[in-house]
């Protein structure tokens, strides 16, 4: 059976949803604390009282090719690559997941029928589509511009 680029998308997504992305939900309050060990003793008495008072810098993250950042972080007197050193884990964990993602996309999509599928990835067998037979019945395609036509299509002004 041939398999269709709609066949093949589902099937790379059945596969990512089982597959872990890192999580982001805590990523600003960890980078922040980080800086905060990193700032001076004086400099976290002032952090801890009044934040916003201190230098700040946009963190900004690329993941899925969206980009998304996890706003301002305060860096006080923290060394200058204390930030880039607390952001690359982050940044190396979406690396990976963007380039497995991408590779699991290109090998499925250079399959073209679902038993080239079956023999180069038999560990995805349970996300593959079954075999169809042709359907026996299949419903009547009769009137369809004309029941299209009773609802108003084309709009007024449209190409017809």
């Amino acid at each position: 059976m041939n398999l269709i680029s709609y066949q093949k998308d589902a099937i790379v997504r059945a596969i990512l949803l089982d597959t872990p992305k890192p999580d982001r939900s805590k990523r600003h309050a960890a980078v922040q604390a980080g800086l905060c060990k990193a700032m001076s003793l004086e400099c976290r008495k002032v952090f801890k009282r009044t934040p916003g008072i201190l230098e700040s810098q946009y963190c900004e993250y690329t993941f899925d090719g969206v980009r998304y950042n996890t706003r301002f972080v305060v860096v006080g007197d923290a060394a200058k690559d204390t930030l880039e050193k607390l952001v690359q884990p982050y940044k190396d964990a979406d690396a990976a997941y963007s380039k497995a993602e991408a590779s699991l996309t290109n090998a499925i999509k250079g399959c073209r029928t679902l038993a080239q599928l079956k023999k180069a990835f038999p560990e995805f067998e349970k996300y593959l589509p079954t075999e169809q037979q042709p359907t026996k019945n299949l419903p009547a395609l009769a009137n369809v511009v004309a029941d299209l036509a009773k609802l108003g299509w084309p709009k007024k002004g449209g190409a017809a």
